[in-house]
């Protein structure tokens, strides 16, 4: 018998320490079994304390590499990281959908570095509301989220956009509560409170990376919703208290 992996494609910036961006992604999906194809929005000249610059790649180059991917593979799932503006995020989700209309894309808006450099513009809400009813599955975190609708409550704001897309608010940056995840889908709020001991979670540069594309592996795998955010957000603790540097350490769930 033939064995087969489902594959998911990801589409991000090319970070050379290895912790966040494609090669996390490929990386975490590889950990789940699953084969990832990889398409660079731009290289990112850091390592994991410090950008130091970008140098995007054109909306054409991008295209060319979602088309010969998908020369090869019919994705069912898209995993988005970082683009260089909404409006490139917009244009990328739009040819996705030329080549299959029902793709499920995941989005993580990777708005700001966790070093502090910024990368897109401020946006109104119905542009931002636009975009995420074209997805399957938003990933911001409570900064994110902040950025995005400086004018609404978080929670109450995912609320209001899980009429439209799924939503996972990740904790890490949670005022009150950090790690304590939300999930909205079809109307259900789920909470995924941390699992792993007090004191032994060290903060990891690319942790937001790798959550959103454990949530594409497992969703890619077949899980439910609700199951694939439960394997996630273990598969992400894991990767935390894997050692105490920027820079976290990779195996299966």
């Amino acid at each position: 018998m033939e064995n087969k992996r489902p594959g998911v494609l990801v589409i991000a910036g090319y970070d050379q320490s290895g912790g966040a961006g494609v090669l996390a992604d490929v990386k975490t999906l590889e950990m789940h079994s699953v084969y990832a194809y990889a398409v660079c929005t731009g290289l990112t000249f850091q390592n994991e304390r410090i950008i130091t610059r970008i140098q995007w790649l054109v909306e054409e180059e991008i295209f060319e590499q979602i088309d010969l991917c998908f020369q090869s593979v019919a994705f069912e799932w898209v995993k988005i990281g970082i683009t260089r503006s909404a409006a490139m995020l917009g244009a990328i989700i739009r040819h996705l959908r030329q080549h299959q209309a029902g793709i499920k894309i995941v989005l993580d808006p990777v708005i700001r570095a966790s070093s502090g450099k910024g990368f897109w513009e401020k946006m109104d809400r119905e542009a931002f509301d636009e975009i995420a009813g074209g997805v399957f599955l938003l990933t911001p975190n409570w900064e994110e989220i902040r950025w995005l609708y400086p004018d609404e409550d978080p929670m109450a704001c995912c609320e209001r956009l899980s009429d439209t897309c799924h939503i996972y608010l990740k904790g890490g940056h949670h005022p009150q509560h950090p790690g304590r995840d939300h999930l909205w889908s079809k109307g259900e709020l789920l909470e995924f409170l941390p699992a792993a001991v007090p004191g032994a979670i060290y903060p990891k540069h690319g942790s937001g990376c790798v959550l959103a594309s454990s949530l594409s592996a497992n969703l890619a795998l077949g899980y439910t919703l609700p199951v694939a955010a439960d394997r996630a957000k273990r598969y992400t603790e894991q990767f935390l208290t894997s050692n105490k540097t920027l820079l976290g350490w990779h195996r299966p769930l």
